[in-house]
């Protein structure tokens, strides 16, 4: 009898990825970490909005450029409230957004804390369906994920992979980043 069961998994990040850059007071390149505030300035009808990073070292900042002489009408007014108020989502969006950062700043420090969240009870099939969530890109490799939802080594879902073990919908690699949607099909007898 083949049964098939649907995991859901829920990767949550606890921090946002540090920035590596030259600090202005410490004379050297270091880290900075997300200040979660937005700098918002306007100069009658026109807006710079910037999201605040500090050193890790001597609270100096720095200011990553969000959005640039851009006039007020052009703004989502929702949007315009979230920048204003601080907003945790609207901050950790802009702090995730890794080709970004890396364009400003000499590398980005992807190691960052997460957790990973189970969905729903435990089964044992002969197939089992890992469904992902995961908001935040941080790059995660597919590998090491299933390996850590698995409870085996890196090279056990190597091996498995190799033995024809996974589907992945999208079709992507082990070695590919962890996507949102992401959906793993296992065979064989797991306790998930």
């Amino acid at each position: 009898m083949s049964l098939n069961n649907i995991v859901s998994y829920e990767i949550i990040a606890h921090e946002t990825p540090n920035v590596i850059r030259n600090c202005k007071n410490c004379k050297k390149s270091t880290e900075f970490s997300c200040s979660d505030k937005f700098r918002v300035n306007a100069n009658q009808k026109m807006i710079d909005i910037w999201l605040i990073y500090k050193c890790i070292n001597c609270e100096g900042t720095w200011n990553c450029p969000i959005l640039s002489r851009v006039h007020v009408n052009r703004i989502d007014p929702l949007r315009h409230q979230k920048y204003m108020e601080n907003n945790k989502d609207m901050i950790w969006y802009h702090a995730f957004q890794i080709s970004n950062l890396r364009k400003r700043c000499d590398a980005v420090n992807k190691d960052i804390a997460y957790e990973i969240r189970k969905g729903n009870s435990e089964s044992i099939s002969s197939e089992v369906t890992i469904r992902i969530t995961c908001k935040y890109d941080f790059g995660l490799r597919i590998d090491k994920l299933i390996a850590e939802i698995l409870g085996v080594s890196r090279s056990k879902v190597n091996a498995l992979a190799k033995a024809g073990a996974f589907l992945f919908i999208p079709d992507v690699t082990l070695k590919d980043k962890v996507i949102d949607n992401l959906q793993i099909s296992v065979k064989g007898n797991w306790k998930l």
